[in-house]
C-alpha cells in the first residue's frame, strides 16, 4: 500500500493489552493458515519467548510487566507463508493518557492517533464483572480509562474531516473476558456501549466491533496457575485489516472507473483515437496495472474472509448492529 498502515492500541496499564498482543502473535501462528511475522527478528524472538513463559511457567513470573514506554512493532501478515500485508502497531502505556497536554509522550500519542488507520480500545473484564448502571457508570469509565480513550476520537474527527468518507474501524476489546463468563453476553455488550455512547450514535458513521478475548477461562480464579486457552485473539486485527483492505479496494475501483471514463472520451471517434493514440496507450497500461492491483486486494480480502469466524463478536455501524459480507468474489 502507498500509505503505511498504522494501528493504535489504547488501554489502562492493567487492562492486559500487552498480553493480548503477545497472545495474538502466537494465536495467528497456530490453528490457522495465517502467520504473523515481526519484521524485526529480535522482536519476534522476544515476543515468542514472553509467550512461552506465560504458557509454560506458573506464579507471578509468568506475566510480563506492563508497558512503561510506547513500543512500536512492525508486523507482516502472511498466508501460506506468503506476505499479504504489512502494518505498524503502537502499544501505548496506559498512564500516558493522563499526562498533561504539553507532555511529549501524550503529544506523540495524539499525533499517532490522528495518523492511524484503526484503533483498539482495551477494557478489562475486571471492570465489567458487575452490570453497568447510572450509579457506577462514571466510576467504571474512569477506572478503565474509557473516558480518556474517547477523547482521542475528537482529535481524529478534527483531523480527518476532509476524508470522513473513509472507513475507520474501531475495535473495543474486552480483555480478561474470563472475569465475565458468568454474565449474559447481550447485557455485557450493552454495558460496553454505555461506556462509549458517541461511537453508537445514529448517523455517526463509526464502524465498531466489540470483541471479548481471553487467555484462558481459569485465569479469573487462578491467574498464576490457570491453564492458558486463548480465545478470539486473532479476530480484532483480522477485522481491522479487512476494513482497511476494503477501503483500498474501493479507492482502486474508483481509479479504474476514472481511467475508463477518460478512455471513453478519447476513443469516442476515429479522429480522437488517432490524435490521442499515445495517451490512450499509456492509459491502457495504467488500466491494466490498476486492474491487477484491485484483483490482488480482492484476493487478500477473500483470504481473510475464508479464515475468520465473527460469530462471537458484535459489529455496529452508526449504532446499528450489522452483518459484514466478507466474500468479494
Amino acid at each position: 500500500m502507498s500509505e503505511k498502515i498504522k494501528i493504535l492500541m489504547l488501554g489502562d496499564s492493567s487492562s492486559g493489552k500487552t498480553c493480548f498482543m503477545l497472545g495474538m502473535y502466537a494465536a495467528i501462528q497456530n490453528g490457522s493458515k495465517f502467520s504473523l511475522k515481526a519484521t524485526d527478528p529480535d522482536e519476534g524472538v522476544e515476543m515468542a519467548t514472553l509467550w512461552s513463559t506465560i504458557v509454560g511457567e506458573s506464579g507471578e513470573e509468568r506475566w510480563p510487566r506492563g508497558t512503561d514506554t510506547p513500543q512500536i512493532y512492525n508486523f507482516e501478515l502472511c498466508y501460506a507463508y506468503k506476505s499479504l500485508i504489512e502494518f505498524e502497531w503502537l502499544d501505548y502505556r496506559g498512564g500516558s493518557m493522563l499526562d498533561i497536554s504539553s507532555d511529549d509522550n501524550v503529544r506523540t500519542l495524539r499525533n499517532y492517533a490522528a495518523e492511524s488507520n484503526g484503533l483498539f480500545f482495551c477494557i478489562s473484564g475486571k471492570d465489567l464483572r458487575e452490570p453497568v448502571t447510572e450509579a457506577n457508570l462514571q466510576k467504571i469509565a474512569m477506572e478503565s480509562k474509557a473516558n480518556l480513550m474517547g477523547q482521542y476520537l475528537q482529535y481524529l474527527n478534527i483531523n480527518r474531516r476532509p476524508a470522513r468518507k473513509k472507513t475507520f474501524p474501531i475495535v473495543i476489546i474486552v480483555t480478561k473476558y474470563d472475569y465475565c463468563y458468568h454474565r449474559n453476553k447481550i447485557e455485557l455488550m450493552e454495558d460496553v456501549k454505555k461506556m462509549f455512547p458517541p461511537l453508537f450514535a445514529p448517523n455517526s458513521d463509526w464502524l465498531v466491533m466489540i470483541c471479548p478475548v481471553t487467555l484462558g477461562k481459569e485465569l479469573a480464579k487462578n491467574s498464576d496457575n490457570g491453564k492458558i486457552e486463548p480465545r478470539n485473539l486473532d479476530i480484532p486485527v483480522a477485522f481491522v485489516l479487512y476494513c482497511i483492505l476494503t477501503e483500498q479496494a474501493r479507492i482502486q475501483d474508483e481509479k479504474l472507473t476514472e481511467i475508463d471514463d477518460q478512455l471513453e472520451v478519447l476513443e469516442s471517434n476515429l479522429f480522437n483515437r488517432w490524435i490521442n493514440r499515445r495517451r490512450i496507450q499509456r492509459l491502457n497500461e495504467s488500466l491494466g496495472q490498476a486492474e491487477m492491483q484491485l484483483q490482488k486486494t480482492i484476493e487478500m480480502i477473500n483470504v481473510l474472509a475464508r479464515e475468520q469466524d465473527l460469530s462471537s463478536t458484535d459489529i455496529y455501524l452508526s449504532g446499528k448492529k450489522i452483518q459484514i459480507d466478507w466474500d468479494l468474489s
